[in-house]
C-alpha cells in the first residue's frame, strides 16, 4: 500500500496482504497535505488504468491527528508522511522521502513492485518448473518427481508455495502445457474483480507461481571481450621467453590463483661470487490425490 497519513484505520490491520499499497499519513489542517492530495488523485487514476498495477497496488491516505494511535504506531513525527507498505510486510513499511507528484510516485512504486517480482516463487523449483515446460510428455513424468523431491526438501516458510509447483504440473500433465498460460490468463481477469483479501492472495500467489512457469531462464554473463591488442602483446611476450636461457626460476605458484611473479636480474660476478637472484613472488508437496481444484476459486 501507498499510504499518506486519512482513513488509517483500513491499515489499523495488517494492510491487505496480496497488494502492497502507499499510504499518505495526513492531518486535515496541513497545508501541505491539501496541496498533495490533486497529485494523490491523479496517482491513484494513473494505478485504476494500469493493468499491472491495479490489482496489485492500493492507494490510501490516513487522518493520523484523527487517529493517534495509528500516528504513532507507524512512528509519524510530521505530516504528510508517505509509506510504502510492502506485500505481506504490514509491520515494516518503507518511508518515502521521494518528489511530491503523481509521476514520482508512480516511478517509486514501479520500483517496488518489480521489486516483488518474486512474490510466492520457490527458487529451487523456478528452473525446475521451466525444464518441465521445455520437456517432452515422455520426460515430464520424471521432471514432476524432480519437483516433488525438491517441494519436500523446502524451507518451511516456502512450503505451501512450493507444492502449487508440483499441484500445477501435475494439472498441466492432464491438460497440455498450454493450460499454464490460459490459467495465468484466467486468474488475471479473477483478480481485476472484487474479492476478499484471502482470496485475493491465493489468486496472486497462483499467478506469481505459474508466471515463473513461462519465464525464460536466466542466462549465464558473457565473459568480457579481450582487448584487440591482447593477442600481439601475449605473442610478443611468448617470444621474449624464448630468447631468455633455459634455466627457469620455479615459483610453485598457480597462475590460476593470478600469482604473479617478478624474477631476479641474474648475472655472473667476475671474482667467482654466488650468482644472487631477487624473486618476489605473490601470494598466492503435496499428494497425488490432491488434485489442483479451480472450484475453489
Amino acid at each position: 500500500m501507498f499510504v499518506a497519513a486519512a482513513a488509517l484505520q483500513r491499515a489499523s490491520a495488517p494492510p491487505v496482504p496480496a497488494r502492497s499499497g502507499t499510504h499518505a499519513l495526513r492531518a486535515a489542517w496541513c497545508g501541505h497535505c491539501k496541496r498533495l492530495v490533486p497529485e494523490y488523485i491523479a496517482l491513484g487514476q494513473k494505478i485504476a488504468a494500469d493493468p499491472k498495477l491495479k490489482s496489485r497496488v492500493l492507494i490510501a491516505k490516513v487522518d493520523a491527528d484523527a487517529h493517534r494511535e495509528l500516528g504513532e504506531k507507524f512512528g509519524v513525527r510530521g505530516f504528510p508522511t508517505i509509506k510504502w507498505f510492502p506485500r505481506g510486510k504490514a509491520a515494516d513499511p518503507v518511508d518515502y522521502n521521494g518528489g511530491r507528484s503523481a509521476d514520482d510516485f508512480l516511478k517509486f512504486i514501479n520500483e517496488q513492485v518489480a521489486a516483488d517480482a518474486g512474490f510466492a516463487r520457490v527458487d529451487a523449483l523456478v528452473p525446475i518448473a521451466q525444464k518441465f515446460m521445455a520437456a517432452a510428455a515422455a520426460d515430464q513424468a520424471a521432471v514432476v518427481a524432480e519437483a516433488k523431491a525438491a517441494a519436500e526438501a523446502a524451507a518451511a516458510d516456502d512450503k505451501d508455495n512450493a507444492a502449487l509447483y508440483v499441484r500445477f504440473m501435475k494439472k498441466a500433465v492432464e491438460k497440455g502445457v498450454e493450460w499454464v498460460t490460459k490459467e495465468v490468463e484466467r486468474l488475471t481477469k479473477m483478480a481485476e474483480k472484487p474479492m476478499s483479501a484471502a482470496k485475493l492472495d491465493e489468486v496472486s500467489r497462483k499467478i506469481s507461481v505459474l508466471s515463473s512457469f513461462t519465464e525464460k531462464p536466466a542466462e549465464p554473463e558473457e565473459a568480457a571481450p579481450v582487448p584487440s591488442d591482447a593477442g600481439s602483446q601475449a605473442s610478443a611476450a611468448a617470444d621474449e621467453d624464448e630468447d631468455e636461457d633455459d634455466s627457469v626460476y620455479d615459483d610453485g605458484l598457480d597462475d590460476n590463483e593470478g600469482a604473479e611473479l617478478e624474477e631476479g636480474e641474474e648475472g655472473e660476478e667476475e671474482d667467482g661470487e654466488e650468482m644472487e637472484e631477487d624473486d618476489e613472488g605473490g601470494a598466492p508437496a503435496e499428494d497425488d490425490d490432491d488434485p489442483y481444484d479451480d472450484s475453489e476459486l
